[in-house]
């Protein structure tokens, strides 16, 4: 039995001499697709409602000529969205700061980057952004098009840490980003450019068109929809003629999409620097769709609920040189405590819950039993991977107790040389469970377990 143990550990410190560079272990896992890319043309191109295809919320669609939504593209999109390995640490995706359930917003006030350094401004929902007419993003417009907006998150000290470089390293590493690049661009090659396309087409890709709105509308008409017939309730329709007619909200959030044409100073504050926003405490109006679940409002997150946001346009509106003309700040109390109840639940009637559910935008990845840095097999770094987590934190954790340790090595020993193909031969559930170690091979990993941690002391 001495013997066995002292082979064991032999074997293992060997393994971990072999493989002794450095490789991160917070694995950000495989992502799951189906066998053909799903159908985003459908979904954000040709099935959307013909008042989407004509007139002004066609008109205001900023997508290139150059880089039009692909099924393959967009797929790709979806897997870079989610992905960790664009941040330096493989900590941080975009999804991380843009979740689908909050209308790609963040519930927090300023979102943790991949450091736990926290935003300037608060995560931006992206519902609806294809229809925004002039093509710029952040709330300062200081991106001149999605196509630059997304690449520069990756590299921001803040929140992804990264590099352009070191990313197309990583996902090149993988046993399955050169085959979605081949699909989507007709070469395995990884670039910026594609990186950049990939992503933008993922984000046009996310309309949203379902809603208790756009039924009135289908059973009416764009500039007459018929409440009565989707069932609004007497205090939503008040709220639908607030919007339109008596509070004039529409006068910003314009189209049938609730996306503003242009950057607006609202009056936030009492004053504002020429500097401010994209000028003269200007900043960009977001699509209304979804507002209900995003848990935070305006480009600080100063408003936790869409009742103080709509009390702050009956009464908070501040005077300041640059203000919006639409918007007077000597109004008083511009709507009555029923009026501003009305408004809101019409906000939530914008709720597309087909959209905040839909697997076209959802999470595509998953782990891998044993794949500890996320390369799409369970392979020999790994070893380095679980070595180097071990006793520190639970970046190998294979059995999902919450912990690295000698049990987590039974699964990448286990499930040594899969890939992804070979898990979903079967039930990830049930590779995710942990083998019945025979005594010899437990005995081995107890040994082990007290030479890494005298290691780590």
């Amino acid at each position: 039995m001495q013997e066995v143990f002292s082979r064991a550990a032999m074997i293992c410190c060997s393994l971990f001499a072999l493989l002794s560079s450095s490789v991160s272990w917070a694995a950000p896992g495989v992502p799951v697709l189906p066998a053909s890319p799903a159908n985003y043309v459908g979904y954000a191109v040709q099935n959307i409602p013909n008042y989407w295809k004509s007139g002004n919320i066609a008109a205001s669609n900023n997508t290139p000529v150059n880089n039009q939504i692909t099924n393959a593209g967009a797929t790709l999109g979806r897997v870079l969205f989610y992905d960790k390995r664009l941040s330096h640490n493989d900590s941080t995706s975009c999804a991380s700061c843009h979740r689908q359930e909050n209308d790609f917003s963040d519930p927090n006030q300023f979102s943790e980057g991949f450091d736990g350094q926290l935003t300037e401004r608060h995560s931006m929902g992206l519902s609806n952004n294809a229809y925004y007419k002039r093509g710029r993003y952040f709330w300062d417009e200081r991106a001149a098009t999605l196509e630059a907006q997304v690449l520069q998150p990756i590299e921001n000290s803040v929140e992804m840490g990264s590099t352009l470089s070191q990313v197309r390293s990583e996902l090149a590493a993988t046993s399955f980003y050169p085959q979605l690049f081949q699909q989507a661009f007709g070469s395995t090659e990884i670039t910026n450019d594609k990186i950049s396309k990939a992503l933008s087409q993922f984000v046009r890709s996310m309309v949203s068109y379902q809603s208790k709105f756009d039924q009135a509308i289908a059973l009416g008409s764009p500039t007459n929809p018929n409440y009565a017939a989707a069932q609004f309730t007497s205090q939503e329709e008040l709220g639908a003629t607030i919007f339109h007619v008596g509070g004039q909200c529409s006068q910003c959030h314009t189209t049938n999409a609730q996306i503003a044409a242009k950057t607006h100073n609202i009056g936030l504050d009492a004053s504002n620097s020429p500097t401010d926003g994209a000028g003269n405490g200007q900043f960009k109006v977001p699509s209304l769709r979804n507002v209900e679940v995003r848990d935070g409002y305006m480009h600080d997150g100063r408003f936790s609920t869409l009742e103080e946001v709509v009390q702050f346009y009956s009464s908070g509106i501040k005077a300041n040189p640059f203000l919006d003309p639409a918007l007077n700040p000597s109004q008083g109390n511009l709507f009555t405590p029923n009026e501003r109840a009305a408004l809101v639940a019409f906000l939530k009637t914008l709720t597309d819950n087909t959209f905040l559910t839909s697997s076209l935008f959802s999470d595509p990845f998953v782990f891998l039993p044993g794949d500890f840095d996320g390369n799409g097999v369970v392979n020999g770094a790994d070893l380095v991977a679980w070595q180097n987590s071990f006793g520190v934190d639970a970046g190998a954790d294979a059995n999902g107790d919450g912990v690295t340790d000698g049990r987590d090595f039974l699964v990448w020993q286990q499930n040594y040389g899969k890939t992804l193909q070979d898990f979903m031969g079967g039930s990830l559930a049930a590779l995710i469970s942990i083998p019945e170690p025979n005594t010899a091979l437990l005995g081995g990993m107890i040994l082990l377990t007290a030479l890494l941690r005298r290691k780590n002391r």
